[in-house]
């Protein structure tokens, strides 16, 4: 039996806007640039334009914890799936149950509306374990990423 005591800090999800795209690439950057540059390389404009090209800012939620952004989640929804495209926080709002919290709500989300739960991962990024530890398994892989689905 663990002895950690496990609390969750209460969140809040509110609709990005055009003026929140220097914060969300930012946080993107900090959060995930190590792991692209391993990866495939960084290139920064070439991340930026990729970025917003691909993930459209009034589809971000921005993760809002006592009154502050602490990161965003982006997922793209189809019929049959709903797909984790991204999801970052601050550093110093990692390891406080958000992200667990958010990854549940959305698979039971996904799963009420009888859809499947699919995220990809850098192979080297740590955020890994936490995909295990909830429940996504590997249904595919390439050198670079995981491809999983939460079962």
């Amino acid at each position: 039996m663990n002895n950690l005591v496990h609390f969750m800090t209460t969140f809040s999800l509110i609709d990005a806007s055009e003026h929140d795209q220097d914060f969300i690439f930012e946080i993107f950057k900090l959060s995930m640039r190590d792991y692209i540059e391993w990866a495939w390389g960084w290139d920064e404009e070439f991340q930026r334009t990729g970025f917003w090209a691909t993930l459209p800012v009034k589809n971000f939620k921005l993760i809002c914890i006592s009154g502050e952004h602490a990161g965003a989640i982006y997922v793209e929804e189809s019929e049959q799936s709903h797909w984790i495209r991204t999801i970052f926080l601050r550093p110093e709002f990692q390891r406080l149950g958000v992200g667990s919290a958010l990854l549940t709500q959305e698979a039971f989300r996904a799963r009420r509306l009888n859809k499947k739960l699919i995220l990809n991962v850098i192979k080297i990024n740590p955020a890994k374990r936490l995909y295990d530890r909830i429940g996504f398994k590997v249904v595919d892989e390439d050198s670079k990423t995981y491809h999983m689905q939460w079962e």
